[in-house]
């Protein structure tokens, strides 16, 4: 990386931050008090519009490698990559792709799945994976750190979301099961997260 890079990369590293400043704002009642039910689906709509800036301004910067890596190192890197990609469409069953895109409108309850019985955010886990599982460039680097800091604070306001909604049960659970690493393995047993799961239902 030169100095003449150093422009280029504060301002990808802005137009990272400014499309998660955006995306979090968004994400609470405003979209709802202007759009009502089709909210989700403008925000959705509003997400990849403003995904567009930072994504143009990293395809137009250089992608030397910042270091050669060896032949082990690059195949690791793919297999993570590869398992995050699959994981990620495993997750989809357990959710209400419709519903989530906003071209349904649906009451989702508070429940957990497999996955949420390791970590409390899976896409987010998996999209630190896969992010951090790519050849690593000066814009790329750049990039991954702007993505997993939004990720971090990101998570922090989904919860506090959850928590105003759910204030016992997702608090027990956010105690038991870590929030974007999933390093103390099967964190919920069946037995717990049925109990917090009907808790729930009665704070709805």
């Amino acid at each position: 990386m030169s100095y003449t890079d150093l422009p280029s990369l504060l301002l990808l590293a802005a137009s990272w931050l400014l499309f998660g400043a955006l995306h979090s704002l968004l994400a609470g009642p405003t979209l709802e008090r202007l759009f009502g039910r089709h909210a989700r689906l403008a925000f959705n709509v509003l997400a990849i519009v403003t995904v567009a800036a930072p994504l143009a301004i990293l395809a137009g910067l250089p992608a030397t490698p910042l270091f050669d890596e060896p032949v082990w190192l690059r195949w690791l890197r793919h297999g993570l990559s590869a398992t995050a990609l699959l994981g990620f469409i495993h997750t989809l069953k357990f959710y209400s792709m419709p519903a989530f895109l906003g071209l349904r409108t649906e009451t989702w309850p508070l429940t957990f799945s497999p996955w949420h019985c390791y970590v409390r955010h899976p896409w987010y886990f998996l999209m630190l994976v896969f992010i951090w599982s790519q050849e690593m460039s000066a814009a790329w680097l750049v990039s991954a750190l702007c993505i997993s800091a939004y990720l971090v604070v990101g998570s922090r306001i989904e919860e506090q979301r959850l928590l105003r909604r759910h204030p016992g049960s997702y608090a027990a659970y956010r105690r038991i099961v870590p929030g974007l690493i999933p390093w103390r393995g099967r964190a919920l047993d069946e037995a717990t997260r049925r109990q917090l799961e009907a808790r729930a239902q009665k704070e709805t």
